[in-house]
C-alpha cells in the first residue's frame, strides 16, 4: 500500500457532478476509496457514479450519488444520516460546492447576493462539517478538506463577497483544525487559481486562457487534476501530521510573480470556478 492510498475510506465531495468536484471525486476513486458524490442535480450524481464504478469499482460498486443542495441547511442531518446508511460511515469530506452569481464592482454587489455568498459558501460548509464531525470521529478520525480560492489571499474587488468568504473559510480551516483536532480528525484547506473547467472556459475561452497564463510563472492555466492531488495528499496517510493548513493551487500567480495581467482578466480571474 503507498502512502496516498484510501482503500476502505469513504469520502463524500460536493459540487462533485463537474469541474474541480468531478476531479477529485475520479482521484479518489483511482486511490481506492468508495465516493459519494453529492451535489443538487441528483441524476448527474448518478451518472458520475455509474462512470466511476465503470472505471475504477471493477465490477463493485464504489460510487453513489446523492442530492445536497447546500442552500437548504435544514437538510444537512438528513443528508448526513443517508450518507452514512450508504457504506456504514464516512471518513473523509471535501467541501468544494460554491456559488459565484455576482462579478463586477463591488458596489454594485445586490445586498440579497452579498448575504447569500457568504451565507452558502461560509456558514452553510460550516453546518456540513458540524453535521458529520460525529460519524467521522466515530470511524477513529479523518480528514476535512475546504475548497477556498486564491482569490482569498489577494485583492480581488471584482468578486470581493466570494473572496471574503473564501478568506473565511481559510480562517475557519485553522479554527476547525484546532477544535477537532482531539477527535483526530484534520482539517485542511485547498486555495485553486485559475481552473479549466465547463464554468471558466464559458466565462474566459482560450484566447482568455491564453492571456491569463502570461500571468502564471508555472506558464499554463491549472486543470481540475492538479487541486485533486493537493487534496489526495491531505487526506491521506502521507498528510497524517498535517492540519490547519491551507495550500494554494495556483502555479504561483498570488506569491511569486509580478506579471502584469490585462485589465479585463485583473480581478475576475481570481476565482478557482469550482
Amino acid at each position: 500500500m503507498g502512502m496516498f492510498d484510501l482503500t476502505g475510506k469513504v469520502a463524500i465531495v460536493t459540487g462533485a457532478t463537474k469541474g474541480i468536484g468531478h476531479g477529485i471525486a475520479r482521484a479518489f476513486a483511482a486511490q481506492g476509496a468508495k465516493v459519494l458524490i453529492a451535489s443538487r442535480d441528483v441524476e448527474a450524481c448518478r451518472d458520475v457514479a455509474s462512470a466511476l464504478d465503470d472505471q475504477f469499482g471493477g465490477g463493485s460498486k464504489i460510487a453513489h450519488g446523492l442530492a445536497l443542495d447546500l442552500d437548504e441547511r435544514a437538510t444537512f442531518d438528513s443528508f448526513a444520516a443517508e450518507a452514512l446508511a450508504v457504506w456504514d460511515g464516512v471518513d473523509l469530506l471535501v467541501c468544494n460546492a460554491a456559488i459565484l452569481p455576482f462579478i463586477g464592482p463591488p458596489e454594485q454587489t445586490p445586498p440579497e447576493l452579498f448575504d447569500r455568498i457568504l451565507t452558502r459558501n461560509v456558514h452553510h460548509n460550516f453546518r456540513l462539517c458540524q453535521a458529520l464531525r460525529g460519524p467521522i470521529a466515530a470511524r477513529g478520525g479523518g480528514a476535512i478538506t475546504l475548497i477556498a480560492s486564491e482569490a482569498a489571499h489577494k485583492a480581488s474587488p471584482m468578486v470581493l463577497a466570494y473572496a471574503a468568504a473564501k478568506a473565511g473559510l481559510a480562517q475557519m480551516t485553522l479554527s476547525l483544525a484546532d477544535e477537532m483536532a482531539n477527535e483526530h480528525i484534520r482539517v485542511n484547506c485547498v486555495s485553486p487559481g485559475l481552473i479549466r473547467s465547463a464554468a471558466s472556459t464559458g466565462a474566459l475561452g482560450e484566447s482568455g486562457f491564453e492571456t491569463a497564463a502570461k500571468s502564471i510563472p508555472l506558464g499554463r492555466v491549472g486543470e481540475p487534476a492538479d487541486i485533486a492531488g493537493a487534496v489526495v495528499y491531505l487526506s491521506s496517510d502521507a498528510a497524517a501530521h498535517v492540519t490547519g493548513e491551507t495550500i494554494i493551487v495556483d502555479g504561483g500567480r498570488s506569491r511569486l510573480t509580478s506579471r502584469g495581467e490585462s485589465n479585463h482578466l485583473k480581478h475576475a480571474t481570481g476565482t478557482s470556478f469550482n
